[in-house]
């Protein structure tokens, strides 16, 4: 494994930090290789939900539903999540049902489902292709309230978009794209955005 910051400080806070939040879940998600959000991404996302108190939530990306779900507990807000797999989706919906949460899901490739919605949304998380993440990004900060927070996951990938050295052949073009990603959203006027080395590396961008 490539770590984004020195493995003994990645291994400190795993150690210190107390994970209580669907831990079903993420034994299910390490047994069948289902990415999720990391421990220490979760407790930073928390600690800016619990903060800012966003009323409407859009995820890009459900994965099993934990990051929704984790919006779910620590929010009352709205939420909506956004997921093209259909048996994913179908997993997804069983989780939401077994912890009694009331999140929309919609079950259709994220760029066409985004020019269908036309409501705001005060906080948006991005984990899906990450091919795509400058195209999430320019469609969600339309959507976007004044003051709305855009994070985007995995955006260090591992460490491969930090040095060409780190590189895995098969994934070059996720790499570049993900480099174009980040040039682009830090050179964005209308959003103040840094890069927040936990975990797989987030994005963190406050629309102006």
């Amino acid at each position: 494994m490539k770590y984004i910051n020195y493995p003994h400080t990645s291994l400190y806070l795993e150690k210190l930090i107390e994970d209580r939040d669907f831990l079903d879940l993420r034994e299910y998600a390490e047994a069948n290789n289902v990415p999720i959000m990391n421990v220490e991404t979760k407790e930073f996302i928390k600690t800016i939900l619990i903060s800012k108190k966003p009323k409407n939530i859009l995820e890009i990306g459900s994965a099993i539903g934990y990051s929704a779900l984790v919006f779910d507990k620590y929010t009352t807000a709205d939420i909506t999540t956004i997921e093209l797999d259909k048996s994913t989706a179908n997993k997804v919906c069983e989780n939401f049902k077994k912890y009694n949460a009331n999140i929309k899901i919609i079950n259709d490739d994220a760029q066409k489902a985004l020019n269908n919605i036309n409501q705001g949304f005060d906080f948006v998380f991005i984990d899906a292709n990450k091919a795509h993440y400058i195209d999430y990004f320019k469609k969600t900060a339309k959507l976007l309230n004044d003051g709305g927070i855009i994070i985007a996951d995995n955006v260090l990938f591992k460490g491969m978009v930090l040095n060409d050295d780190y590189v895995d052949k098969r994934m070059i073009t996720i790499v570049k794209r993900l480099r174009n990603y980040l040039a682009y959203v830090m050179d964005r006027n209308d959003f103040q955005t840094t890069i927040i080395p936990i975990g797989d590396g987030l994005t963190l961008s406050i629309k102006e």
